[in-house]
């Protein structure tokens, strides 16, 4: 990214809402470069929930960062990032009580994947729209990514990635 109950938030089909992804790599002297995207859906499997963001329309602020970024990330190639959670390893938001932990995933990118933990909060609205937040640190390295570097300024290896969603249940 949330479990326990086969009535539950995530055991139902959901359609999102809004979505927004933002990606955070810092660099010497106080760099820190931002991407963001709207585009994030969730696909369901029977026993997880699959987070699939293009790589593509994630956009910096700067055409030539963003050239950058997906010839590091390689995106003719691998042009969407998947994150698998397994719903036994989410907690369930109701109307009375928003949740909020941790779970360990498996991240897709690069064409590699390798387990992250993830922090979420969840809550459900009277509306019936469900908010969820998810936050995980990766080390790009770990995916075989060559760090990006322009004029001699190369970024930290770890990047922060956060994703905020609104889901209606199906």
């Amino acid at each position: 990214m949330i479990a326990n109950s086969l009535t539950s938030f995530f055991l139902l089909a959901a359609v999102v809402l809004t979505g927004a992804v933002t990606i955070v790599a810092r660099g010497p002297a106080g760099l820190r470069i931002e991407g963001t995207s709207a585009e994030v859906s969730v696909d369901e499997e029977a026993s997880a929930l699959i987070f699939k963001v293009p790589i593509p329309p994630i956009d910096t602020g700067i055409a030539l960062r963003n050239r950058h970024l997906r010839e590091a990330l390689d995106v003719d190639r691998f042009p969407v990032a998947l994150l698998r959670v397994r719903r036994a390893d989410l907690n369930v938001p109701t109307a009375a009580a928003p949740t909020e932990g941790t779970a360990t995933a498996e991240l897709t990118l690069h064409g590699q994947s390798h387990p992250v933990t993830v922090h979420y909060r969840a809550l459900r609205g009277d509306d019936g729209v469900t908010r969820l937040h998810g936050s995980l640190r990766i080390d790009l390295r770990e995916f075989g990514v060559k760090l990006p570097s322009y004029l001699g300024v190369t970024v930290a290896p770890e990047v922060d990635i956060e994703v905020e969603l609104a889901a209606v249940l199906g």
